[in-house]
C-alpha cells in the first residue's frame, strides 16, 4: 500500500513524501490531514494546495502501474513554520494605538521588544508602558496558533487645563458665622453667641489670592503635544476698609475694626455698630457700616444700615433695610392677617425686609422681604416675597423646607421641599417681573421703530417727489442730502428689527429657563404665572418640577435615577 510521512526539510518546514503502491488501498486529502493532526506539526501552517497537488500527482502516477507496483516518489511541501505578525492600528484621534496580533504557527512569537519595533515603524512614539507590552505578548504566547489576539499597546495623556485664580478667605463673614453658632460645653449650640469671631482688627488678613496654573500638558501616542489652557487670573479686589498687604501682594488686610464683608473677588470691612437688642429703649438704628444685633429686634423698630444687619435673635413685626446682606439666626414674625384674595397693593406686612444682597432667616410668617436671593431654612408661611434671582426654603444642601401660601416674585426659580397647603390656601409664584421689563424695553424698540419707519417713508416721498420734477428745477444738492437721510434711517429701521428680534429671543428664553422645583410634594391651589401665561395645581403632586414651556405651563414628575 502507498506510504504517507512527513519529513522535515532544508528549511526546517514540514514535506510530505509519498510512496506510490498500486493496491485497494487509497491516499486521500483527508487522510493526510488526519496524518498531521495527528503528527507533531499540527501547529504549522497547512499548504491544502499542496496537499491537492500531492494527492492529484499520487493519482497519476498509480495509474498506470500493475497491481502490487510501486511508483516513484512524490514530495511537497505541506506544512510551513510562520511566525506571529503583527498590525497597528492608531485611532483617529492619535489617541490610543491598538495591535493585532496572529499567533505563531510553530515559528516565532513576538517578544515584547518586537511588538514595541513594530508600533514605532508604524509611527506610534509615545505612551508605551512595559506592563502592558509583556502581557501582551505573554498572552499572545499562550494562545492556540494562528489566533487573533488585540490590545491596546499605547495611550496618549489629555492635557489638563490650568485652574483659575481664586480667592481663599481668610475669616468668616457674618452669615457664615451665624450659620455655625457657637459650641456650648455639653455639646449643644448657642444660637445667640455670635462670639468676638466677626470682628476683625487693622492688619488682620482677610483673604489670599491663589494663583492660576498653567495646566499639564498632553500628547498624542504620536508624539504630537497636546497644549493646555491656562488657567484664567482674577484681580485681588480691595474694597472699603481694606488694601493689599505690603508684604505679600496676594494678601487682602483689614485697614479698620469692622466687619468682614465679602464682595466679588475681595472683601469690604465695615465699619460696626453693636448692640444687644433693639427695642423702644435703644430707638431706631440708623448707621453708615455694619449693624450687629445679638438678641431680637422689637416690635415696631427699625434697623438702617448701609453694609450687612446680623441678628443672633429673632425680628418681631419690625422694618429692616440694608446695602448688604441680613442674616436672622432665629426667625421673622408678623402679625397674622388676611391676605388670601386680596390685591398685593392692599397689603401691608408688619414685617418689612430689603436687602440689596441676600436675606438668611430660619423661618418667617407674615413677612415683606426684597432681597437678592432668599433661604429659608425651615417653613415661610402668609409671606410677600421679591428676589431678583432665588428663593431657596431648606438647608444649604437640600430644599426641604417649606413653602406655605403668599406671593412670590422670582427671577430664576423657586426650590422647597413642599410647596402650597393641604387647606387648600393659595400660593402664588410668578416670574413675571422681568418679562415685564422686557416687555417694556420692547415697546422702546417698537417706538423707536415707528419713528424711523415713518421718517423713512416721508423722505422716500419727497425723493420722488424731487425726481418728478424738471430737471432744471431740482436742486442737486438738496436731492443728495434727502436721499442719504432716507438711506440713514433705512439703515436704522434694519438695525432696530435685529434688537427688536433678539429681544424677542431673550425673552422667550428666559421664559423656559424659570422654574418651581417642590423635592417632596406639591398641593393644589399652586399658581405659576409666566409674562401672560399661568395655571395652578388642581390636585396634590409628588416631586414635580413646574415650568413654561410652548405657551403652556408644565407640572412635570422629578424622576430620581
Amino acid at each position: 500500500m502507498t506510504q504517507a510521512s512527513l519529513v522535515t526539510n532544508k528549511k526546517d518546514n514540514i514535506d510530505l513524501v509519498l510512496q506510490p503502491v498500486k493496491d485497494d488501498s487509497q491516499i486521500t486529502e483527508a487522510s493526510i490531514h488526519e496524518l498531521i493532526e495527528n503528527s507533531e506539526f499540527k501547529s504549522l501552517y497547512v499548504d491544502n494546495g499542496n496537499i491537492k497537488n500531492a494527492i492529484a500527482e499520487l493519482n497519476s502516477v498509480l495509474k498506470p502501474l500493475q497491481a502490487n507496483k510501486a511508483g516513484r516518489e512524490i514530495c511537497y511541501q505541506v506544512l510551513e513554520r510562520r511566525d506571529a505578525t503583527i498590525s497597528i492600528t492608531i485611532d483617529k484621534d492619535e489617541m490610543s494605538a491598538i495591535a493585532e496580533i496572529s499567533t505563531a504557527l510553530g515559528g516565532k512569537h513576538l517578544t515584547a521588544k518586537a511588538i514595541l519595533n513594530s508600533a514605532q515603524e508604524a509611527g506610534v512614539s509615545k505612551g508605551f508602558t512595559k506592563e502592558q507590552l509583556l502581557k501582551l505578548a505573554h498572552q499572545a504566547a499562550k494562545e492556540p496558533p494562528g489566533s487573533i489576539i488585540t490590545g491596546e499597546i499605547a495611550h496618549g495623556k489629555i492635557a489638563i487645563n490650568g485652574k483659575n485664580s481664586k480667592i481663599k478667605w481668610l475669616v468668616q463673614s457674618a452669615q457664615d458665622r451665624i450659620l455655625r453658632p457657637k459650641d456650648r460645653e455639653d455639646g449643644s449650640v448657642d444660637m445667640r453667641d455670635l462670639g468676638d469671631i466677626i470682628c476683625v482688627k487693622v492688619g488682620d488678613p482677610l483673604a489670599k489670592k491663589i494663583m492660576l496654573t498653567e495646566g499639564v500638558k498632553g500628547f498624542t501616542v504620536t508624539g504630537l503635544p497636546l497644549e493646555p489652557l491656562s488657567g484664567e487670573d482674577i484681580t485681588l479686589k480691595a474694597g472699603e476698609g481694606t488694601t493689599i498687604s505690603p508684604k505679600n501682594d496676594k494678601i487682602l488686610i483689614s485697614t479698620l475694626i469692622g466687619l468682614p464683608r465679602i464682595i466679588d473677588n475681595g472683601m469690604e470691612v465695615d465699619p460696626v455698630y453693636r448692640i444687644k437688642n433693639v427695642d423702644i429703649s435703644t430707638g431706631h438704628i440708623k448707621f453708615e457700616g455694619s449693624v450687629i444685633i445679638d438678641g431680637d429686634i422689637c416690635e415696631g423698630m427699625k434697623v438702617t444700615a448701609t453694609g450687612d444687619i446680623t441678628i443672633g435673635g429673632f425680628v418681631e413685626s419690625a422694618t429692616l433695610e440694608a446695602g448688604g446682606d441680613i442674616t436672622i439666626g432665629s426667625g421673622l414674625i408678623g402679625k397674622k392677617q388676611d391676605v388670601e384674595g386680596q390685591s398685593l397693593d392692599n397689603i401691608k406686612m408688619s414685617v418689612c425686609i430689603r436687602a440689596k444682597g441676600d436675606v438668611f432667616a430660619k423661618y418667617s410668617q407674615y413677612a415683606e422681604i426684597s432681597c437678592h436671593s432668599l433661604r429659608i431654612e425651615n417653613q415661610m408661611m402668609h409671606s410677600i416675597i421679591d428676589v431678583e434671582e432665588t428663593l431657596w426654603l431648606g438647608s444649604e444642601e437640600k430644599a426641604n423646607g417649606k413653602l406655605i401660601a403668599g406671593y412670590v416674585k422670582a427671577g430664576k426659580s423657586v426650590h422647597a421641599g413642599i410647596v402650597g397647603a393641604t387647606a387648600g390656601s393659595t400660593t402664588i409664584i410668578s416670574f413675571s417681573k422681568k418679562v415685564d421689563q422686557m416687555k417694556e424695553q420692547l415697546e422702546d424698540i417698537e417706538f423707536k421703530l415707528k419713528v424711523d419707519s415713518d421718517k423713512s417713508t416721508e423722505l422716500q416721498l419727497a425723493v420722488n417727489k424731487l425726481k418728478k420734477l424738471p430737471t432744471d428745477k431740482v436742486n442737486p444738492e438738496m436731492l443728495s442730502k434727502l436721499v442719504a437721510t432716507y438711506k440713514f434711517h433705512t439703515h436704522r429701521v434694519g438695525e432696530i428689527l435685529n434688537e427688536k428680534e433678539a429681544l424677542e429671543e431673550q425673552i422667550q428664553a428666559y421664559m423656559a429657563s424659570v422654574y418651581i422645583e417642590a423635592t417632596e410634594k406639591i398641593y393644589h391651589s399652586v399658581q405659576m404665572i409666566v409674562g401672560d401665561f399661568q395655571d395652578k395645581s388642581r390636585r396634590e403632586y409628588g416631586p414635580t418640577k413646574v415650568n413654561y414651556k410652548e405657551r403652556k405651563i408644565h407640572f412635570n414628575p422629578i424622576v430620581n435615577t
